[in-house]
């Protein structure tokens, strides 16, 4: 369950359920700076959500790290890499929804910050598991203009519990 968490924040989806998407930007970014992010990162998203590993390998940044929720973090492309077809393993992405999003995009770096609905389908055909929380996702702007995933961090949000004394 701790790995579909991070594929939950990780969904960061820009394509589907958007409700709200503001982006700030310092002098130094452009408009079009500003639709290269975003293209950028909807095509990520979309690669999550079609478990894709080799498209959404191709947007990681070689010194990429992620903190999935209640595991210790992975450093480095190839880590995340393997994290990710361990997560595929056991789940398969069947919806992914990014909401209340923030982009704020500068000369090197850019940030996005957001709600996920992450529905996990198991590969053992047991019931789907339903994840939502909150993400936070830095990129990293490459010499050539390109962005690449940088850093990652994410939660989940369980239900509160009836009985909270125990």
């Amino acid at each position: 369950m701790a790995r579909c968490l991070w594929m939950v924040f990780a969904c960061a989806a820009l394509l589907a359920g958007c409700d709200r998407q503001e982006t700030r930007h310092t002098p130094a970014t452009s408009a079009s700076d500003e639709k290269a992010f975003v293209a950028t990162t909807g095509a990520f998203h979309e690669s999550l959500r079609t478990n894709n590993v080799a498209r959404f390998m191709s947007y990681i940044d070689d010194a990429a790290i992620i903190a999935p929720p209640g595991e210790p973090h992975v450093s480095g492309k190839k880590a995340v890499e393997q994290w990710y077809k361990g997560f595929l393993t056991k789940y398969r992405t069947s919806v992914l929804v990014l909401s209340d999003k923030e982009v704020f995009v500068g000369d090197r770096w850019a940030t996005e910050f957001g709600r996920f609905d992450w529905s996990l389908a198991p590969v053992d055909g047991s019931a789907a598991v339903l994840d939502h929380g909150t993400y936070m996702q830095v990129w990293k702007r490459q010499a050539d203009g390109t962005w690449r995933f940088a850093r990652e961090v994410w939660n989940s949000s369980p239900p509160a519990r009836a009985d909270v004394s125990h």
